[in-house]
């Protein structure tokens, strides 16, 4: 056997760790370059910066790590692909089918993707800060930490979606859908939710400290041991909600409807504690 001198084995170490990453197979960029489709194909790696790859097929393709920041993808059909550790920067995904497609860490920073279909696609620690979500279906869709900062998501449908220890801070979710969805944990500090229906919700332990809740339905939610400090409460149909352990320190309620609501324990804007039956 052939034996290795000791003076060599850095070399070796750094040649191996600075080789270049293997890209996707070259027929299958050739065919998609010119067909702008490929089902199933493997394009890992592979650089589409600020291209127009509008109403592009790329069904169940593998972009792992792929860089299609600033691109137009707009109505592509990406469904079930797998991108996660793509770069999807400020790429224009409005109407794309992205349905159980696998974006885990995926940088969506300031992405379009109006209308997109994400139904149970996989998020997990995506970057979505100031991405766009109007009108997106992210049905059963998991976003378990992902960011979603500054994010627009009003209309948005995400039922019984997961969102557990999401940073939503300041997100718009004017007239979304969550009904029965995950946001334990979660981080909602000024956050708007105006006219959202969120019935069975799942809020406890999150933070939606400064959050607007305007005529939101939230019957039947959970705010258990969560922070509601100086949150703007006004007509919110709160029937049922379970607010035991919650810090509502200078929240504001008005109008509301808390029929059968559970404060036990909850830390009161006027500073008492909530009664237990």
């Amino acid at each position: 056997m052939m034996q290795i001198k000791p003076s060599l084995i850095p070399v070796l170490l750094f040649l191996t760790v600075a080789s270049p990453v293997r890209a996707g197979s070259p027929a299958d960029l050739a065919n998609f370059l010119s067909k702008q489709s490929c089902v199933q194909c493997d394009l890992r790696y592979e650089t589409f910066a600020h291209k127009n790859l509008s109403g592009s097929v790329l069904t169940a393709a593998y972009l792992f790590n792929a860089n299609f920041s600033h691109c137009n993808l707009s109505a592509a059909n990406l469904e079930s692909a797998i991108l996660t550790h793509a770069d999807l920067k400020r790429a224009d995904l409005t109407d794309a089918n992205l349905a159980k497609a696998h974006l885990q860490e995926v940088d969506l920073y300031g992405a379009t993707l109006r209308g997109a279909n994400l139904t149970f696609s996989q998020l997990d620690e995506a970057k979505l800060e100031a991405a766009e979500l109007t009108h997106a279906v992210l049905t059963t869709a998991s976003l378990v930490k992902a960011n979603l900062t500054d994010a627009f998501a009003s209309h948005a449908k995400m039922r019984s979606a997961d969102l557990r220890q999401a940073n939503m801070m300041r997100i718009d979710l004017t007239s979304a859908d969550l009904e029965g969805a995950n946001l334990a944990g979660a981080r909602l500090n000024g956050a708007n939710l105006s006219v959202a229906h969120m019935p069975r919700v799942n809020l406890s332990g999150a933070d939606l400290s400064g959050a607007r809740i305007a005529y939101t339905n939230l019957r039947q939610a959970s705010f258990r041991n969560a922070r509601l400090v100086n949150a703007v409460i006004d007509g919110a149909n709160l029937r049922q909600a379970d607010f035991s352990g919650a810090d509502l320190t200078g929240a504001k309620f008005s109008s509301v409807s808390d029929a059968e609501a559970n404060y036990c324990g909850a830390k009161m804007p006027d500073g008492s504690v909530g009664a237990c039956q």
